[in-house]
């Protein structure tokens, strides 16, 4: 019986290299090809009708008009409630060795104190964009505390009056078109503590960069809000309608937003106006109707004459 021959190393490694080479120009070929038919069969989609609406978070400071109530001699403080609470003109605030101190004008008296009485006002608040002082919530006076004669005993802010707040904003274009109303800018804010939409008005804004700072005049002002001058709630945009694509099917050139539409067998390109929802949306509020055929991958076929098929 014959022995086969064994190739030498040199045999070995041609034949290993002729191997490899086919191979590798077969993916090439099978790329080039895959490249080819993606190019000439892109994938669409159909475009559909979308709502449209922003929500982000609110953290603010409010402003109120309030003036101290000192007592009018010294004694033991007692009064009726440590909550913050509605009172009359007349009506007793609290009392001081059971000497009755009145309320001088309608109002909410809240016996308690931050440290921010008449200090807190809007000139000193707005103007910069630097962070918003340091304070803290309303620390209660003891009922039974002795207080001297001249010591503020609480605090009283005057109704009827408008709840404030300064606060500042990520822009966002939805966000832009609220205030671009000069009439009556407003936005609207969700409270945790109801869950309902209110507009509120928007006295003034200033940007720097992507932030915002907004002066508002808020639609409600209960007794609570005294407890503290921190603000937080909710922006939400009003609902707009358009057309909802993946950012992949935008391109930009020349500063424009654009898509290929199909129309029978050519690609045509579309100026539309929009803004990207998330970070893989694009939501377009002007240039393709409902129905229209989008390509997917507007990138692949940006550099050709729209013609695929």
């Amino acid at each position: 019986m014959r022995k086969r021959k064994r190739r030498g190393l040199p045999q070995r490694i041609l034949y290993y290299s002729i191997i490899l080479f086919i191979f590798i120009t077969a993916y090439r070929v099978y790329k080039a090809w895959l490249e080819d038919y993606r190019l000439s069969h892109p994938q669409m989609i159909e475009a559909l009708a979308a709502d449209y609406s922003e929500e982000q978070p609110l953290e603010g400071i409010l402003l109120w008009d309030e003036q101290l109530i000192y007592a009018p001699q010294d004694g033991i403080l007692t009064y009726p409630s440590p909550r913050p609470r509605i009172v009359s003109k007349g009506e007793i605030l609290a009392a001081l060795d059971g000497r009755a101190v009145y309320a001088p004008y309608p109002g909410y008296f809240y016996p308690a104190l931050d440290g921010q009485e008449g200090s807190w006002v809007y000139p000193k608040l707005w103007p910069d964009f630097a962070p918003f002082p340091e304070f803290h919530d309303a620390e209660l006076i003891e009922n039974g505390t002795y207080i001297k004669r001249g010591e503020p005993i609480g605090k009283i802010a005057p109704q009827p009056q408008v709840l404030r707040c300064i606060a500042y904003l990520d822009y966002t274009p939805s966000l832009e078109r609220a205030l671009k109303n000069k009439d009556n800018p407003v936005i609207r804010i969700r409270t945790e503590y109801d869950g309902k939409d209110r507009k509120s008005e928007v006295v003034a804004v200033k940007s720097s960069g992507q932030k915002l700072k907004v002066y508002l005049r808020l639609p409600f002002f209960p007794p609570s809000m005294l407890r503290s001058r921190a603000f937080k709630a909710s922006v939400v945009t009003d609902i707009q309608k358009g057309i909802m694509v993946p950012d992949t099917a935008v391109i930009t050139r020349e500063g424009k937003n654009k898509v290929f539409i199909v129309q029978g067998n050519s690609a045509v390109i579309r100026e539309v106006e929009g803004f990207p929802a998330d970070e893989k949306n694009f939501f377009i509020e002007k240039g393709v109707r409902q129905g229209d055929k989008v390509i997917l991958e507007a990138e692949m076929i940006k550099d050709i004459n729209g013609r695929f098929w």
